[in-house]
């Protein structure tokens, strides 16, 4: 991660659970504004390989 990244998202917290047998539910809270919401998705699911819409459309089923 770079000292970029590290710092826009400083105050950025997250949660994690279990909600069903197979399923992994994780919250992201504390974004400073609307737009470094959706940077911080791109970020992630580039990290880790998977496509992904946000914004006006509706959200992405992996």
């Amino acid at each position: 991660m770079t000292k970029y990244i590290k710092d826009k998202f400083r105050n950025v917290t997250a949660i994690s659970f279990k909600a069903y047998d197979n399923d992994l539910v994780i919250n992201f809270s504390g974004f400073e504004n609307e737009q470094d919401i959706e940077d911080f998705c791109e970020f992630v699911f580039q990290r880790i390989h998977m496509r992904s819409t946000f914004g006006e459309n509706p959200p992405t089923v992996h």
